[in-house]
């Protein structure tokens, strides 16, 4: 019995031994991590958005009246020359309105002619008959004058004498009635109807220089030297007034333009350089500049549906690439700042803790703590102002179990 108790105890003992030394052992034991060593090196920090491609030199071409388009003489990609015949709309209806002009014209004309006609034969009548009076009236003076030799010497009577006298002045007022109607007549020919048939046709040659001209907006001519870029009409489409029918550029000269949050544009100014990239079209390395900051923000929605309020930026290109085309979307990185010659860790390298930034370095295969100060933060790095020298180690994505003290085994990435 006494035997069987003695090593019970043992048997204790063993295994006491046994989860000390295990306890022992793991806290011992190094954990794996990754470290990068502290650097001199340059900073960027810059806004990023999509830049399209818009040609320098580029005009629009609108339909400044409504029809169907009879013929289309170029394509996308087709060069032309200022004043080359773009397109052509039907114009059967200005030339429906012009015919009926003229129609009525030619009818008005007949008018005329013959209102004046018959005021010609009716001033030949008056004429006519004028004359014939002025021979009645000399008839009449000189037997009125007889009359009174013949009175006055007593060879006819007072009655005699008054009707050669009443006889003169009836011819004379008849002859006085007729020069009256001839300067009517002739009025009516010089002035009210004149004047009036002349406004009328004056009114209908005004319509019909006005329609004359309308014609030349059914055939569309090209204002630029350029290529055409965009065509989104064909021979039978239906336009209407200000309806976009065909673009043109220059293709020689391009410029981005982008979009950038009212947040972001603060930091960038008229003259900040701009980085430029195109995985897919293999560009890597351009650069250009802010030229234009447009003065009005807009609201835009984003791709996930969110309405943002947008400022409008262009940027000149200082590098040329003939794959470019209008409408591609480049990759664009606006500097706002860049520093020099400094001291740099990675982003995930640092950890926040209390209200302060620290990282653990790696002093001789131990986890050292390490408070630091911060500064610019851009490209997934971390300014160093303060609190770390170059070369020394960081430990890169320190886990949760690091601790002041803890032996490590380093591999440097």
């Amino acid at each position: 019995m006494k035997n069987k108790k003695k090593i019970i105890v043992i048997a204790g003992i063993i295994l006491v031994l046994t989860v000390v030394s295990i306890a022992i052992g793991g806290k011992n034991k190094a954990i794996e991590v990754n470290t990068t060593k502290v650097v001199l090196g340059d900073i960027t920090e810059y806004v990023e958005e999509l830049g399209e491609v818009n040609l320098e030199n580029q005009v629009n071409i609108y339909s400044s009246v409504a029809g169907k388009v009879n013929d289309v003489f170029v394509d996308v990609g087709d060069t032309v020359k200022i004043g080359d015949i773009l397109l052509t709309i039907d114009n059967q209806s200005i030339l429906t309105q012009i015919s009926i002009l003229e129609q009525s014209k030619l009818a008005l004309l007949s008018q005329y002619n013959e209102v004046t006609d018959m005021t010609n034969k009716e001033i030949e009548k008056l004429k006519l008959q004028i004359s014939i009076m002025e021979n009645k009236v000399t008839d009449a003076e000189k037997t009125a004058n007889n009359s009174k030799k013949l009175y006055d010497a007593g060879a006819i009577s007072q009655q005699e004498y008054q009707l050669a006298q009443t006889k003169l002045e009836v011819e004379q007022s008849t002859l006085t009635s007729l020069n009256l109607d001839l300067e009517m007549a002739k009025r009516n020919i010089v002035g009210d109807k004149s004047k009036q048939f002349e406004s009328q046709l004056r009114q209908i040659d005004v319509q019909i220089e006005e329609l004359t001209q309308r014609m030349k907006e059914f055939t569309l001519v090209s204002t630029i030297n350029g290529t055409v870029i965009s065509k989104p009409i064909e021979v039978g489409s239906f336009v209407q007034p200000g309806l976009n029918l065909m673009g043109i550029g220059d293709k020689g000269e391009l410029y981005l333009e982008g979009d950038i949050l009212v947040g972001e544009i603060v930091n960038i100014s008229e003259g900040s350089i701009v980085e430029i990239h195109s995985k897919d079209l293999g560009i890597d390395g351009a650069s250009g500049v802010v030229r234009k900051i447009h003065p009005q923000a807009f609201s835009k929605v984003s791709d996930l549906g969110i309405q943002q309020k947008r400022v409008k930026v262009e940027v000149t290109m200082k590098d040329n690439f003939e794959k470019l085309r209008p409408g591609y979307n480049l990759d664009m990185k606006i500097v706002t700042s860049r520093k020099e010659n400094v001291l740099l860790v990675p982003k995930n390298a640092v950890f926040f803790l209390d209200g302060k930034d620290y990282v653990f370095i790696n002093e001789n295969n131990r986890a050292v703590i390490r408070e630091i100060e911060k500064g610019m933060e851009a490209q997934r790095l971390v300014e160093i102002i303060s609190g770390l020298s170059e070369g020394e180690e960081v430990i890169v994505s320190p886990s949760d179990k690091l601790s002041e003290g803890v032996a490590i085994k380093a591999s440097e990435l």
